[in-house]
């Protein structure tokens, strides 16, 4: 039917059912927008969460070695004292060496 044979009534109508329809398809885009959202929400926590939960690990892995490190060093100063203080000696003999060297190099 042609838009000018049509009644003001009929006209209303068509004018409203398209104003419905877009409402309708407001909503859906608005759902849609809802539901994107809440999905970034998601995946935001549970990246955060296994990135906590793995340096949580690395913590615990660097704790245990550590730990063992420090056993060890403790069982070999025990064991033999006088190689752990020339040992010792020698280490801070070359980090000294080290520094002594590196601050010249700067201030000439």
């Amino acid at each position: 039917m042609d838009d000018f044979n049509k009644s003001p009534d009929q006209l209303a109508d068509d004018a409203k059912q398209v104003g419905q329809d877009a409402v309708n398809k407001a909503k859906g885009v608005a759902a849609d927008a809802k539901q994107v959202a809440q999905d970034a929400v998601a995946t935001g926590r549970a990246y955060a969460t296994d990135a906590v939960n793995a340096a949580g690990k690395k913590i615990d892995s660097v704790k245990s070695q550590l730990s063992q490190t420090t056993d060890y060093l403790t069982k070999a100063i025990n064991d033999d004292p006088l190689k752990a203080v020339l040992i010792t000696a020698v280490v801070s003999s070359l980090i000294s060496a080290l520094l002594v060297s590196t601050m010249r190099s700067r201030y000439y």
